[in-house]
């Protein structure tokens, strides 16, 4: 299973910004590219409608079983300090 997060936050007279982290679950899924990139267009359409900014992209692979996603506690703590909402969109 595939999954994105993309975290936003805004700040006053300032474009959405986002946060956006893509998982596959193979190896073989990350090489190919195309869990991925069709994770990376889904990211850019919504950006594209709502006027945002991709701040930063983390990328995984990883198993959905495994808790332990570096990348995952990463995207989190990016938006911590902002105490910004976190949107989970699933692929």
């Amino acid at each position: 299973m595939r999954s994105t997060l993309v975290d936003n936050f805004v700040h006053e007279d300032q474009m959405e910004k986002f946060v956006s982290y893509l998982r596959v679950s193979t190896d073989r899924q990350g090489k190919s590219g195309l869990g991925l990139e069709a994770q990376r267009h889904q990211v850019e359409q919504h950006l594209n409608s709502v006027g945002g900014d991709l701040v930063s992209e983390l990328v995984e692979v990883e198993s959905g079983k495994r808790n332990n996603r570096p990348k995952l506690h990463e995207a989190i703590a990016l938006s911590s300090p902002l105490y910004s909402p976190l949107d989970f969109w699933f692929l």
